[in-house]
């Protein structure tokens, strides 16, 4: 259940504007003991406030055609705005495309990968941590630092990183095995510029079959006529081989 919205327009690295929103509790809705210890949101703060559909079209406009940037969103986060926009028969905001900064610095730096131990290590302030707007802003700064971190690091010579072939393209994975980890590959096409999808929509441009077996995201592609390359391909589209993907590491560490 969706309580809160917010978010930070972000262009060339300054913020642009600001969105914030508490959403309305559905009839019989009620926010959990557990949630209140968390972010400290009680039921009189959502009175008056819009419902989830009002919300949703809000921060759907405000998002446009930007790609999403926030903390575990892949795994939890986008499910949650995909479930209502489906409900209402809306285009979910997550169809632009999702960059993830859980996924993109434990490719880079390592575990803890929580939102707080992201912030302790590049010395984010999060003034109200577990509060949307908040945890937002926190993120923001947070990506941004991954960005120029990545920057600053020179990518290993035995790995021969060249191709950018994924740059800005919309790509979602299809399966999942031991020789080709969904949440391995996902990190490598993030790392790469790809913007990661869940589902297979008429926007993707690339689908990622892992397993080789026949799925709903491979029909869909079929259908739409969207480029399906294996786990080897995906891999020599940005220099690696499948040795590659079995090291601990894809990533040089300082």
């Amino acid at each position: 259940m969706i309580i809160e919205i917010g978010a930070v327009r972000v262009f060339d690295g300054c913020e642009d504007e600001r969105f914030s929103t508490f959403v309305a509790l559905p009839k019989g809705g009620r926010i959990g003991a557990g949630a209140f210890a968390v972010n400290h949101i009680t039921s009189g703060m959502l009175e008056g406030a819009p419902s989830m559909n009002e919300a949703l079209r809000a921060f759907s406009a405000f998002v446009g055609g930007l790609p999403l940037v926030g903390q575990n969103v892949i795994a939890f986060d986008n499910r949650f705005i995909d479930r209502e926009a489906a409900r209402m028969g809306l285009p979910s905001p997550t169809e632009n495309g999702t960059f993830d900064t859980m996924v993109l610095y434990g490719e880079l730096v390592g575990r803890p990968r929580s939102l707080a131990a992201i912030c302790e290590h590049y010395g984010v302030e999060n003034e109200e941590a577990h509060r949307a707007w908040s945890d937002a802003r926190a993120t923001s700064d947070c990506y941004l630092a991954l960005v120029r971190d990545a920057r600053s690091r020179p990518v290993a010579p035995a790995l021969d990183i060249e191709g950018h072939e994924l740059d800005g393209r919309l790509v979602c994975f299809s399966g999942n095995t031991r020789d080709f980890p969904r949440h391995a590959c996902a990190a490598i096409a993030v790392r790469h510029g790809a913007i990661l999808r869940e589902r297979v929509t008429r926007r993707v441009s690339l689908v990622i079959d892992l397993s080789g077996r026949e799925t709903g995201g491979l029909r869909m592609a079929s259908r739409y006529e969207i480029e399906v390359v294996d786990g080897e391909r995906f891999l020599a589209m940005v220099g690696l081989t499948t040795e590659d993907l079995r090291r601990p590491s894809i990533t040089p560490r300082p």
